[in-house]
């Protein structure tokens, strides 16, 4: 899955000099998919659920209605919102309503900025893949930043224990494969349980800019997991219990947190790894 920007629909291209006659050529904006009657618009309370609907306009106007299905994670639409220090994440994956709108029940857990993420698969012939579109809300009361921290390899999560490299090395728009194995507190290999069409999601958030990557981890033989970036594809895999091999691929160098999803034994863990881009 490839972060992009929304969709700019191709103008023909006019090109001269500044003229204040009445003959001279005016550039209209580009039509794009943008979010419509999207909510809340009103204040938040943290800690109490919220509804968050929205429909995606298309660039002719009316609201698109007609998603990707079938098996694997790239369908429909990925709802991912994360708070402004990177500590919190909600992922979801609403099912369509009548009329192309989505609405799914939330809960904020507390005060400060959060950025929506609106990951969208339209069922078209074209060479649109995807799409991704944001809107930025605050959520009421005091803000408590949580500092990021440093990379851990080794993460004992809800009875788990997570093993990653010890240090990891990423570039920028080059793939990478980084293989986390996964335990149970009997010390057994974890056996994951599909979630939302993959073995394991990796939501990548950028520091500051809050930019956006998503790629999955998918049985051997599964299809639609592989992610594209600017002509480059990744695959994650995992080929037996507890094995876990995370396709890594950013647009652009700096400090990234990887939430790393997934549900051994059949229990929805959210691993945070901080990642160093060059």
């Amino acid at each position: 899955m490839r972060r992009l920007a929304p969709l700019l629909l191709l103008l023909p291209l006019a090109v001269g000099c500044s003229s204040s006659s009445s003959d001279a050529i005016k550039i209209q904006p580009a039509k794009t998919y943008k979010l419509a009657g999207f909510q809340p618009v009103g204040p938040v309370t943290p800690g109490k659920p919220t509804t968050v609907s929205f429909t995606i306009d298309q660039p002719s106007g009316p609201a698109l209605t007609a998603y990707r299905t079938g098996a694997g994670p790239h369908t429909g639409v990925h709802l991912i919102i994360v708070s402004d220090d990177l500590s919190t994440i909600i992922h979801r994956h609403p099912p369509i309503q009548a009329g192309g709108r989505f609405a799914e029940r939330v809960v904020f857990p507390k005060a400060g900025g959060y950025r929506v993420i609106v990951d969208a698969y339209p069922s078209n012939a074209g060479p649109l893949r995807n799409f991704t579109l944001f809107k930025d809300i605050r959520i009421t009361g005091r803000a408590k930043a949580q500092p990021l921290g440093t990379y851990k390899p080794v993460q004992h999560i809800d009875g788990f224990t997570f093993t990653a490299p010890k240090r990891p090395h990423v570039k920028a728009i080059q793939a990478s494969l980084m293989t986390v194995h996964v335990t149970d507190s009997a010390g057994k290999p974890a056996r994951f349980v599909p979630w939302y069409g993959a073995l394991a999601h990796a939501i990548f958030i950028q520091k500051g800019t809050l930019d956006y990557f998503h790629t999955h981890v998918c049985a051997p033989n599964a299809s639609g997991c592989t992610s594209l970036l600017s002509g480059t594809q990744v695959t994650g895999r995992s080929s037996s219990p507890g094995k876990l091999t995370i396709g890594i691929l950013l647009p652009t160098a700096g400090t990234w947190r990887l939430f790393l999803q997934a549900k051994p034994n059949g229990h929805l863990v959210t691993v945070p790894y901080v990642i160093n881009a060059r």
